[in-house]
């Protein structure tokens, strides 16, 4: 975005206001807040704003009043209503007057942004072309979420891609992107790799967020993914809710390289960095203890080539003072050191590794993290059933999270690793076994007992498998009317396994069970 567009909120809650104006200062807009209608409406007549968020329930004027005094004046203006689960009169009458869109209270950081992004983009691009999106500056930090990465620009959108795989070691046939307006969960898909051969592979999210831009050249030259990952193979930009929270899961990818020849190091220190690592590189090995603790590195590239017989040596002294260290040590074809080389503790011994690309590999498997272990078997019946998770999270907010059948396991896969999550948090806790079909008859006995009830479903909704979405309008909590604003309906992708709808990778479920414990803990 640019010349930094303005939003007005007007909201007789503080708490409503403030939080928009957390959410979307972050992303590089102007707020304004307000939380009397008749000095909101004021202000929306006289200033001029990209959207404006709009309460429904104020006291002296209710927001379908506002709206219909402000379309008077001005009839263009994009109106995102926020509201308690609207009624039918009330929804026809926000259309009549040219409501933008609506958002159901208490909403997320993402289903705000999307509703306002969602808007914008239309506005913007009438024609439905991709926005332009300012690109963050060469020397801005790459940060990794496994092999997925990002990058902020000065105005707060993250330009997120991935190195999916060794560049010429297969043949990507296409891609499969995000799309402009969805919302995507860090750890869960954002995007996947179609090679021929092999299953696809999806390309997790580094962020959450909603995607404001795509990479159309990917989509015609899906090998800029493969040729150069870091840079014109960039996948998407998003527009990210949770920066703060989630960059701590994002660390740079910090290498030092220790190296006598000048010549190579330029040119290798420009590969590693076009693979999204931060180097340092130095000359001299006695540099090396105060770089590694100034620099934060856990990775040492170390030429052997270019210090002869004291290379193992010098390989020695680092183990001894940072035993932590993951040592490469680079060699030419014919050296006789090897042996001397691997009976030190280092991480991997490479012949040349920039001449074949290998060292696309070696830094993907010096910095992966620990992998997650399987969650048991996915055979339903084998394991307990889990119909519902009950919990009072520290807002003291009830909360239940009920599924639909044969979805949930006790003692295995996202049933498992959910319930771990909310042990961890010391969440007094209860499981019940009994499943019960999702109707709105059950939901309303259910919201009858707790302060909020949250549906978890597997559902075909033309996303990646794995991914998630909040159906803000389930036709079957309209129709339990009292009780309905209770309720949060999320849908999973299911996986392609009938059978199985979450069996899904390990890292997936991880996520899911991450997001949807966070989902219970803030309501």
């Amino acid at each position: 975005m640019s010349n930094e567009p303005t939003l007005l909120v007007v909201d007789d809650e503080e708490a409503i206001c403030e939080g928009c104006n957390r959410i979307f200062s972050r992303q590089g807009f102007a707020v304004r807040k307000c939380n009397d209608a008749n000095q909101g409406l004021n202000m929306a007549m006289r200033g001029e704003y990209a959207a404006i968020l709009l309460d429904v329930k104020m006291p002296e004027m209710d927001g379908l009043q506002f709206l219909e005094s402000l379309r008077k004046e001005k009839p263009i203006v994009p109106v995102v209503l926020m509201t308690g689960y609207p009624s039918i009169p009330n929804a026809a009458s926000a259309v009549r007057l040219g409501a933008s869109d609506y958002v159901t209270k208490p909403f997320t950081p993402e289903e705000i942004s999307q509703a306002v992004h969602r808007l914008l983009h239309v506005a913007l691009n009438p024609a439905g072309a991709t926005n332009a999106v300012e690109a963050p500056a060469s020397d801005a930090t790459f940060r990794f979420y496994r092999e997925a990465w990002y990058q902020i620009n000065n105005e707060g959108i993250a330009r997120v891609g991935a190195l999916a795989v060794r560049p010429n070691a297969a043949k990507i046939e296409s891609l499969r992107l995000p799309r402009i307006g969805e919302v995507v969960y860090q750890g869960l898909p954002l995007a996947a790799v179609i090679i021929a051969g092999q299953s696809p592979r999806l390309v997790p999210s580094p962020l959450s967020g909603v995607v404001v831009a795509v990479n159309d050249s990917l989509a015609s030259d899906p090998a800029l993914l493969l040729s150069d990952p870091c840079g014109q193979g960039w996948i998407a930009c998003v527009c990210p809710t949770r920066l703060d929270e989630e960059s701590k899961n994002c660390p740079p990818r910090r290498v030092l390289l220790l190296s006598q020849d000048i010549h190579a190091v330029a040119e290798q220190t420009e590969r590693l960095r076009r693979l999204g690592c931060d180097v340092r590189t130095l000359a001299n090995a006695k540099n090396l203890k105060a770089a590694q603790r100034n620099f934060d590195s856990k990775v040492l590239l170390f030429d052997a080539k270019t210090f002869g017989t004291e290379g193992p040596g010098i390989v020695g002294a680092v183990n001894a003072e940072n035993p932590s260290m993951k040592i490469v040590v680079m060699a030419s074809a014919d050296c006789i050191l090897e042996p001397a080389y691997r009976i030190r503790r280092i991480f991997y011994y490479a012949v040349e590794p920039f001449a074949d690309n290998e060292i696309v590999d070696i830094v993907a498997g010096a910095f992966a993290p620990p992998s997650n272990p399987p969650l048991g078997s996915h055979n339903s019946e084998l394991a307990q059933a889990l119909g519902g998770i009950f919990i009072t999270n520290r807002n003291r907010t009830r909360v239940r999270l009920i599924s639909e059948p044969g979805l949930l396991r006790r003692e295995n896969g996202l049933g498992l690793l959910l319930r771990r999550k909310l042990m961890q948090e010391r969440f007094p806790l209860e499981s019940s076994p009994s499943e019960t079909p999702i109707t709105p008859m059950n939901l309303l006995s259910v919201a009858a007992h707790c302060d909020r009830v949250i549906v978890l479903l597997a559902k075909e909704h033309g996303r990646l498998p794995g991914s998630l979405t909040r159906d803000t309008k389930a036709e079957y909590v309209a129709m339990i009317g009292a009780g309905a604003d209770k309720v949060t309906t999320l849908l999973v992708e299911p996986s392609d396994l009938p059978e199985y709808p979450l069996a899904f990778e390990p890292d997936v479920i991880e996520a899911l069970a991450d997001h949807l414990a966070r989902e219970m803990a803030s309501c």
